[in-house]
């Protein structure tokens, strides 16, 4: 790739956050309303993923340049510290015109690499230092910024790229993620909801976590006035990531078709010796799925303390998650004597959308085999059991889903 000159990284530090560099860059001035959907991709690389996550970016090219209709695709991409490709973090543009070409340039052909597909991107690089962190709020609500300034469209869906460990609190620390890796740094998921809430005027048509563990009703219910769909995974997820080169064209069109983002990625992990699941939720219903778990729990308070959590339910964490989601289906299975009381999943129906998952043994991953008899699409964590103590004290306190499901009635001393 061709370095930027030393004049265009001055230029852009002068320009500040919101003006745009010249020279195979974004464009400066207000661009065309576009029709349909733009889509996005936040790419958090400053981690082991980086190698995985520019093979995504790749993906997504390939994809743009085979696709028949006119799209534009942004992606930020935050590399590792020591990656000669980038400058910095840096918003790229691809913008395909439906006969091949992506920036007004042919493919270069098969076997396109990562530095080939950054050089034909238009591009924004943003000042850092040893302080910048891709995951801090203010950061990320810029960078959306910039993205709808540099693309403004009738509407957007985003992607999410990185490691996760769903509505679990973040840290510095690896090992206590929520969404994002940036150097052990990441961003809870009640602060990622206020930043999605307050960067975009609209909800996004989608949010797609290529991330662990984030297909679970506790985000859902946080991000339902953000998105009106949620495609991720319940359980960890393989570094190779969604199939972009197959899926990216469901997600310019019609809702109806993001089901299939969900079929081509368990194909793919099937090919790839990977395991998975993957869920299509549609968040709108959310609140529907809360009030029904909190009429079960009703139901069934007398049995909760009793309930063999460990040995009897499907759950999908792994070392130190494990038993941070339980199958929401199999949770009241159980507890209904080996059947789905029929308005939890009649709310299971409404929810989730789509569903898909590789089952059996031949799929076990860490200890976690998924059985698509008990495999609803959501999980859900089973609060002040003694799982972890911590855990229970952050979900009391910071995650709405707690309160929504009504959790709060059947703690162990209410139900004495």
């Amino acid at each position: 790739m061709v370095k930027l000159k030393v004049w265009s990284v001055l230029c852009v530090l002068l320009a500040g956050a919101l003006t745009f560099s010249c020279s195979n860059e974004i464009p400066e001035g207000k661009p065309v309303m576009r029709k349909g959907r733009t889509v996005l991709a936040y790419l958090v690389a400053n981690n082991n993923l980086n190698a995985y996550l520019e093979d995504n970016v790749v993906w997504m090219y390939e994809a743009l340049s085979s696709m028949t209709d006119t799209c534009t695709l942004l992606v930020y991409y935050r590399p590792r510290s020591n990656d000669a490709t980038f400058d910095g973090p840096t918003l790229m543009e691809f913008v395909s015109d439906g006969s091949g070409n992506v920036n007004g340039l042919p493919s270069p052909g098969e076997n396109v690499s990562f530095d080939e597909v950054v050089e034909i991107a238009r591009k924004k690089v943003y000042p850092s230092d040893n302080s910048y962190v891709a995951v801090d709020p203010q950061v990320m609500r810029q960078v959306f910024l910039d993205m709808q300034e540099a693309a403004p469209s009738e509407s957007y869906g985003l992607i999410f790229g990185s490691h996760a460990s769903s509505w679990i609190k973040g840290g510095k620390t690896v090992q206590s993620k929520a969404f994002g890796d940036d150097n052990g740094y990441s961003i809870n998921l009640p602060e990622l909801a206020d930043v999605l809430l307050s960067s975009f005027s609209q909800k996004l048509d989608f949010l797609l976590f290529d991330a662990c563990m984030m297909g679970t009703a506790e985000v859902a219910y946080e991000l339902r006035e953000a998105t009106d769909y949620l495609i991720g995974s319940v359980m960890e997820t393989s570094v190779l990531g969604f199939p972009y080169h197959r899926v990216l064209p469901y997600l310019y069109g019609a809702a109806s078709g993001f089901s299939q983002v969900c079929t081509d990625f368990i194909s793919f992990n099937k090919e790839n010796n990977a395991w998975g699941t993957c869920a299509l939720v549609d968040c709108s219903k959310a609140a529907g799925l809360a009030n029904a778990v909190g009429a079960g729990l009703e139901t069934y308070k007398s049995e909760l303390s009793d309930l063999d959590y460990e040995n009897d339910i499907q759950q999908y964490g792994v070392k130190s998650y494990k038993n941070f989601s339980f199958d929401v289906g199999d949770f009241f299975r159980v507890l209904n004597s080996g059947q789905i009381p029929e308005n939890i999943q009649s709310a299971l129906n409404e929810a989730v959308a789509a569903k898909a998952c590789l089952s059996g043994a031949a799929y076990e991953f860490e200890g976690v085999t998924v059985d698509e008899n008990r495999f609803c699409g959501i999980g859900m964590y089973f609060p002040d059991r003694g799982i972890k103590d911590s855990w229970d004290e952050y979900y009391r306190t910071a995650i709405a889903w707690y309160q929504a499901a009504g959790w709060e009635r059947y703690l162990p001393s209410a139900s004495e």
